[in-house]
């Protein structure tokens, strides 16, 4: 949730691109007026373009977006030690610790998709992160200390929600908010626009971007190694994109290079093979799976996308012969290739297809789109 200072100026200039990018998305119409805004937040920066019937209120709906995420950063950082996280963090071992309903709703989401990725999304994985030294230089933990951090177990080892609360199992146990805090924000502040009567704006938040109404938008998808060149251009109308890769907050270690993402299953950083964006209607959806789906590696990645009706896949895979875009079947009319060199290839969806574990092979339910 939280950036380097490097990291977070950069986020804050994609945001600012995005803004340049949409241009007239959400140009003032008959009814309304926009407001543009760039403030930081969670450690990186947050661009915020909000229409309402007049100005005064679409700045009161966009103070109230900002608000929400700041909420959130103050129930999930551990970058502090106040928030409700962090003190989850260091309860006593088997001891009910109390959480509210908001944070009980984060740890559900975390269960239910480290279940549905058998373990590729783990958030229980503050461990392996101090032991890899990955919120400082980077260092190569040695056997011993793999191994002690490897103790704290996956998510269900780790933590336990029960009726009164949620139950610290382990000692090394220790949650991070990384892989879907900021989709939790996103959504919070969605929500609060549509409180505010908000029907059009455009978030970005560290290059995670959701879109609330308004017109179609064009969102650029870039090299996984060369962030300023875009590859594709991909269409949408609602939801969020978000992605994951090592591009930006790789670093090399005793010649080692060490990327931020790690699988959970092995404790060590996952394989650095390009990038993944996945689209989904919630923001967190999408920030989970960017981050699973770069861990399972594109063929595993696929499997699962071709298997499921709830999001949309992007994975450019980098290899010998250049770089390779496997895209689910669902945006064949949303990308655009803007590389000649690039490969498009679609993934079949497969024949019996699942939404959190329940079949959609009803030949009358029509499955999600764009």
């Amino acid at each position: 949730m939280r950036l380097s200072r490097n990291s977070a100026r950069r986020a804050a200039l994609r945001a600012g691109a995005l803004a340049a990018l949409c241009g007239g998305a959400l140009a003032a119409g008959a009814w309304g007026e926009r407001v543009d805004r760039r403030v930081g937040a969670m450690g990186t920066g947050l661009t915020l373009e909000v229409e309402a019937r007049t100005r005064a209120e679409a700045l009161a709906a966009s103070e109230a977006a900002v608000r929400a995420i700041g909420a959130v950063e103050a129930r999930l950082s551990t970058w502090r030690d106040d928030s409700e996280l962090a003190r989850l963090n260091c309860a006593p071992v088997g001891e009910i610790v109390a959480v509210s309903p908001a944070l009980r709703a984060d740890l559900e989401l975390c269960d239910r998709w480290w279940r549905a990725t058998a373990g590729a999304f783990d958030p229980n994985v503050g461990a392996l992160v101090e032991a890899w030294d990955l919120r400082g230089a980077g260092r190569i933990p040695t056997a011993d200390q793999l191994a002690s951090a490897r103790a704290a177990g996956d998510f269900a080892q780790g933590f336990a929600l029960e009726p009164g609360g949620c139950v610290r199992r382990r000692e090394r146990a220790r949650l991070e908010e990384g892989g879907f805090g900021k989709g939790v924000g996103l959504d919070a502040a969605l929500d609060a626009l549509r409180a505010r009567g908000v029907t059009s704006a455009v978030l970005d938040l560290g290059g995670q971007v959701a879109l609330l109404g308004g017109s179609r938008l064009r969102w650029s998808v870039a090299h996984p190694q060369r962030r300023e060149q875009a590859v594709l251009a991909w269409d949408f109308e609602r939801g969020s994109i978000a992605t994951s890769g090592n591009s930006e907050r790789a670093r090399v270690v005793d010649g080692r290079r060490i990327g931020h993402l790690l699988d959970p299953r092995s404790g060590e950083p996952a394989p650095d093979l390009g990038s993944v964006s996945v689209w989904a209607e919630r923001a967190a959806d999408a920030d989970v799976l960017s981050t699973a789906l770069f861990v399972m590696g594109p063929r595993k990645a696929c499997e699962f996308a071709a298997a499921r009706d709830d999001f949309a896949l992007v994975w450019l895979e980098r290899t010998p012969q250049g770089l390779t875009v496997h895209a689910s079947e669902s945006l064949r009319t949303a990308l655009s290739v803007l590389d000649g060199s690039v490969q498009l290839e679609f993934i079949p969806p497969a024949p019996e297809r699942t939404r959190d574990g329940v079949s959609l092979s009803d030949p009358q339910r029509e499955p999600s789109s764009l």
